[in-house]
C-alpha cells in the first residue's frame, strides 16, 4: 500500500481542545480559545510527523481495514497531550495506533485564553 493511503488512514488531528488556566487559578478545558494550540513547525510539520511515524497495524493490513480514526485530545499547559478519546474509530488496533501517534508527538505550544 502506498504511504499516502496510510497517512490518510490516520488523519488524527481533526478534533482538538486546548487546555488553559482560568483566571481563578483552576485548570479548565476550553473548546474555544483566543489563540489555539500550535504544533511545533505548524500543520505541515504535524502531517509530516504523522506520515513518518505511522505504523500501520498488520491485522488491519491483512483484513483490508482502511478509513479514518478521529481522536479528540487535550493540550496541557506544558504542551503535552492527554485525555485521548476516539470519536470515530475503525478497529481496536487502528484506534490504538492513532492514540499512540498522538501520545508520542512532541510538545505543542499551548493555546491561550485571556492571556
Amino acid at each position: 500500500m502506498r504511504k499516502i493511503f496510510l497517512f490518510v488512514f490516520f488523519m488524527a488531528f481533526v478534533s482538538l481542545n486546548a487546555y488553559s488556566q482560568s483566571d481563578g487559578g483552576d485548570n479548565n478545558i476550553y473548546a474555544l480559545v483566543d489563540e489555539p494550540a500550535k504544533y511545533p513547525g505548524g500543520q505541515a510539520e504535524m502531517f509530516k510527523y504523522l506520515k513518518d511515524n505511522l505504523k500501520y497495524p498488520e491485522v488491519a493490513k491483512a483484513n483490508n481495514v482502511h478509513g479514518r480514526v478521529i481522536v479528540a485530545f487535550v493540550i496541557e499547559k506544558d504542551g503535552s497531550t492527554s485525555e485521548f478519546k476516539v470519536k470515530r474509530g475503525l478497529s481496536n488496533e487502528c484506534n490504538e495506533e492513532a492514540i499512540r501517534l498522538i501520545k508520542s508527538m512532541p510538545k505543542w505550544e499551548p493555546g491561550k485564553t485571556k492571556g
